[in-house]
């Protein structure tokens, strides 16, 4: 696979702020627009990525026993004996 070469016109401001850029930073016009354009398409891809799913918490129904009170006749004892 071969290389393409990639071009951009710059006013005399933008051309002299992107040497002083690469200056700076110890890269080459080359290396510097080159690691800008990749890091920016890295971006890109990782923008493109659906997020992964939220995992679905399901709340079961929960069943609640509310205890009755029974009514319970005077007459009759509430224990029995044997």
């Amino acid at each position: 696979m071969g290389s393409k070469v990639v071009s951009t016109k710059l006013t005399e401001e933008e051309y002299g702020k992107l040497v002083g850029l690469c200056s700076a930073s110890g890269f080459t016009v080359s290396k510097l627009l080159k690691k800008a354009i990749l890091e920016r398409m890295n971006d890109e891809v990782i923008r493109e990525q659906p997020p992964a799913p939220k995992p679905v918490i399901k709340n079961e129904p929960k069943v609640v026993h509310t205890p009755q009170a029974k009514n319970i006749d005077q007459s009759t004892d509430r224990f029995q004996y044997y």
